[in-house]
């Protein structure tokens, strides 16, 4: 038993034998439809990808700060070769510098003397025992005050 049924390719005979046919509505409806999604699918596409670029930027700039990182530690290290007192007196030694022997203090006039204690300190050899005198030193109008007092004078006259 066969059937002689022959099924006719043509477009026209294909699309009335399609199940279901879409009117003019739903076919637009449709079209909003996967445009909306494709808008949606673009958006989140894009954002994703805005994400992964600004991801390989921060990699990147963490390397770039290892590497200065790395850098800054190398040259504070050169730093400190170079701050050794033993450099630093070679270097002083080849340009002619050389430790003292002796020293001598020079005497200003009008400067106040500093305290015993103080004297000790700084390693003064000559220091003035009366503090009635320091005293007196300190409250004696000294260079700076004479100075002030002939600009004033300037000033006036002019």
């Amino acid at each position: 038993m066969s059937s002689n049924t022959m099924i006719s390719l043509r477009p026209e005979n294909v699309i009335r034998q399609l199940p279901w046919r879409l009117d003019s509505k739903a076919a637009l409806g449709f079209l909003l439809l996967l445009a909306t999604f494709s808008l949606v699918g673009w958006l989140y596409l894009s954002q994703a990808s805005a994400v992964t670029t600004t991801s390989y930027r921060i990699d990147e700039l963490r390397v770039e700060l290892d590497q200065l990182k790395n850098q800054n530690a190398s040259l504070s290290l050169e730093i400190a070769e170079l701050e050794a007192l033993s450099r630093v007196e070679a270097r002083a030694r080849d340009i002619g510098f050389e430790p003292t022997t002796g020293f001598e203090y020079l005497p200003v006039t009008h400067y106040p003397m500093p305290l015993e204690s103080e004297a000790t300190l700084y390693g003064a050899t000559h220091i003035e025992s009366s503090i009635d005198a320091y005293a007196v030193e300190v409250e004696s109008p000294g260079w700076w005050v004479e100075k002030l007092d002939a600009f004033a004078a300037w000033l006036e006259s002019e």
